[in-house]
């Protein structure tokens, strides 16, 4: 049996992808570590990783996801940080500030209903982020200049809408996500 690869997520709205695309020179001006950064039209907001699915359970998922509540809300962003610690990072992510609440919400709800299907429960508390990059060798780089750099980005509070099933395919050239469902 086939296996898809895939998540759940809010996307990212366009305003925000293309302001981040502007900065992103600026970004990594100076680093010397090796990060690979997301790609604009590859950014979204996680509620979960289901990971390989079989093309049989995802009829079942999505039915799952058909019935958890689609609540409308307005984010912000705020502050910057890396995962798991600043002094050993592998993600550099973009924080959320309005708006955490409802997305931990739906993503605890979320996280629950695949659990009755047998997907692995998270094991770490919700954190709204938006994943910026993912350091793949890491060298003696100012993570706190980066963290600022991040923090001082300006996006307009923005109205999410929504959350989509998606497909990931791993290529040479970094993931490619296609829509396999949106609920609204």
């Amino acid at each position: 049996m086939k296996k898809i690869r895939s998540f759940v997520a809010h996307p990212v709205p366009e305003e925000w992808k293309e302001i981040i695309r502007k900065s992103s020179a600026s970004l990594r001006n100076g680093l010397q570590s090796k990060i690979a950064w997301v790609k604009p039209e590859n950014m979204h907001l996680t509620l979960k990783f289901l990971g390989s699915v079989e093309e049989d359970k995802l009829a079942e998922v999505q039915g799952v996801l058909k019935k958890i509540p689609v609540v409308n809300f307005k984010i912000t962003n705020a502050g910057a940080g890396f995962f798991p610690v600043q002094e050993k990072p592998h993600i550099i992510w973009l924080g959320i500030a309005e708006g955490t609440d409802t997305f931990c919400s739906t993503a605890t709800k979320i996280d629950l209903e695949m659990a009755k299907l047998g997907f692995t429960k998270n094991r770490q508390s919700c954190h709204a982020h938006l994943t910026l990059g993912r350091v793949k060798k890491i060298a003696d780089d100012d993570w706190n200049a980066l963290a600022e750099k991040i923090s001082s980005i300006e996006l307009p509070a923005t109205e999410i809408n929504g959350f989509t099933l998606y497909k990931s395919e791993l290529t040479p050239d970094g993931p490619v996500y296609s829509v396999i469902q949106e609920y609204k």
